[in-house]
């Protein structure tokens, strides 16, 4: 048994899915099913249940998962704090990340010039659930969410505070107005997030508050897509907006009529785990230059 098996289970436990599972590791299918058969064979059961192409953990393949998730969390862990030790770079931060506005690439842009050693690992998600998820099996360093959490060993700061508008193309015949009633958007169209996105789960509660569904024509899964949908006039849009971010996007926002509901943007973190040197100042960078806009 090796490390390198040990990963290569770890990905097929995850993805439940042989195939899928040797795309993200970039190797062949044989070879992948060849090498989770060795791991078997040297542990002596199987760890999954086998039916057609579905596979799923069975009783052994989640207890080892366990371990096996310890295991390569402590070498990773290990390299990065060989790598802080030796000093020959700052090391990787890692992050999750519903979507990439101006403002946070800016940030991203900024911070590596001025720490030309550091890597990024970025996950796009929508999903808060998800992104937690990835937080306590210490797969990522931080995780950028829009719910509160209350998990224990779960620490957040809040960044930044954003207003939800009404998003509408600079034709629409509400584009001159400057606040929207709920009433007025029940026979709009709306371009909205897909419906695992915690921003999506806000929006719809929003309206059902209201009393009406929103007719959703187009799901994206980036918060840039339904912009650029809006802007070309399929439909409207929720869209949560900061006073800077305002001046540059092509489309009209109206505030709403009747809540003061406003996104909050949070940056969480697990406790008691090993951060790289990169990590640290990452995470007290960022928190320095969002919080003077909160």
């Amino acid at each position: 048994m090796d490390l390198l098996q040990i990963k290569y289970f770890q990905t097929v436990a995850r993805m439940q899915h042989m195939t899928r599972a040797a795309g993200v590791l970039q190797i062949a299918q044989p070879a992948l099913s060849a090498t989770i058969a060795k791991l078997e064979e040297d542990l002596g059961v199987p760890l999954f249940n086998r039916t057609g192409r579905n596979i799923v953990l069975n009783k052994y393949g989640k207890a080892f998962l366990k371990r096996a998730d310890r295991v390569l969390k402590e070498v990773e862990e290990g390299r990065r704090e060989i790598s802080d030790l030796s000093g020959s770079e700052m090391g990787f931060v890692s992050f999750a990340s519903t979507s990439m506005n101006q403002e946070f690439s800016n940030f991203i842009g900024d911070f590596a010039r001025l720490h030309p050693k550091v890597n990024f690992h970025i996950t796009q998600l929508g999903d808060d659930k998800v992104k937690l998820h990835l937080l306590e099996t210490d797969e990522i360093d931080f995780a950028f969410l829009n719910t509160i959490t209350e998990h224990p060993n779960i620490s957040t700061v809040n960044l930044a505070e954003e207003n939800i508008f009404l998003a509408v193309s600079p034709s629409h015949h509400l584009a001159n107005h400057r606040t929207v009633s709920f009433q007025e958007m029940k026979g709009e169209a709306f371009i909205g997030l897909k419906a695992n996105f915690s921003q999506r789960g806000f929006c719809d509660e929003l309206c059902k508050k209201n009393g009406f569904v929103p007719n959703i024509i187009c799901e994206c899964s980036e918060s840039t897509a339904a912009i650029n949908l809006v802007a070309a006039g399929l439909g409207v849009s929720f869209l949560p907006c900061s006073d800077d971010e305002k001046k540059e996007l092509p489309v009209s926002l109206l505030e709403i009529e009747g809540t003061d509901f406003k996104n909050i943007l949070r940056l969480a973190w697990k406790e008691q785990r090993y951060f790289s040197k990169a990590a640290e100042r990452f995470r007290e960078c960022i928190i320095q230059r969002f919080q003077k806009n909160v």
